[in-house]
């Protein structure tokens, strides 16, 4: 009884497995069916995806070879700006320098010609304004001794001056 009731487990066992294989060739059978109907409609695309990736392969290739040159443009155009600044910078530092020595120059001229400006100054003064104050002195001195001798009387105070008022 025991050996009829395994082969009986075992029968059972057999056909579940089998069942199983059958189902697993079926849905193998349907994979196969969509693979074929998937290549199908997918192999007239095959030829335009290449000359697609061919193009987009060539406008790359063109790009890069574009961009590098590009690049090169830009590269030399900022070593010539590169180049323009530094040359203005130094015309500037040289302008500055320059402008430094011709303000120390103006400085020093317009300090020597404040110097004999006053020198000319005093020496007028000495030779001369001093001349005419002696002069002028002299004849108010014999203006004044003039007019002691010639008129020999003192004003009246309707006559009086206006130096002589300070004095009353």
């Amino acid at each position: 009884m025991q050996s009829e009731t395994a082969l009986v487990l075992l029968s059972i066992a057999v056909a579940v497995s089998s069942l199983s294989l059958l189902v697993q060739a079926i849905a193998s059978w349907r994979i196969y069916q969509s693979v074929r109907k998937l290549q199908e409609e997918v192999s007239p695309l095959i030829p335009r995806v290449k000359a697609a990736i061919e193009q987009a392969e060539t406008t790359f290739r063109q790009a890069a070879t574009e961009l590098h040159e590009t690049a090169e443009v830009a590269r030399s155009l900022i070593e010539a700006v590169q180049e323009q600044v530094n040359g203005i910078d130094r015309a500037r530092q040289e302008v500055a320098a320059q402008w430094r020595v011709q303000s120390e120059r103006i400085d020093l001229v317009l300090e020597d010609i404040l110097g004999r400006v006053q020198e000319v100054v005093g020496v007028l003064h000495g030779t001369v304004m001093r001349p005419v104050r002696e002069v002028t002195g002299m004849v108010a001195g014999v203006k004044a001794a003039l007019q002691t001798l010639l008129l020999a009387r003192r004003p009246t105070v309707d006559r009086a001056t206006h130096d002589d008022e300070m004095f009353i």
